[in-house]
């Protein structure tokens, strides 16, 4: 199997994971935990495209801990936001 055979599988799971924790059909809100495991698979499945198909196993290290960094702290700042909202919904009333 290719690397991007590979990866694809590996993008298609991880799209069952992010489908099955959002809960499709459900009522309300699915939580801090099916939050954290959407947005970790997101994060995996960011940096595979960017590292099989974008070419960025290509670039120097320092390329690619920046943008995993990056992606890490993007996912962080979505959930505490997500974790958050409550809160700063009820201090504006």
């Amino acid at each position: 199997m290719t690397v991007l055979t590979r990866t694809w599988v590996i993008l298609m799971a991880l799209t069952a994971v992010s489908l099955l924790a959002g809960r499709p059909g459900a009522e309300g809100s699915i939580g801090l935990l099916g939050i954290g495991l959407v947005l970790m698979a997101a994060n995996f499945k960011a940096d595979q495209i960017l590292t099989h198909f974008l070419g960025l196993q290509r670039a120097g290290s320092g390329w690619r801990m920046l943008f995993r960094v990056m992606l890490t702290l993007l996912g962080i700042t979505i959930f505490g936001i997500y974790a958050l909202a409550p809160m700063i919904a009820a201090a504006s009333h």
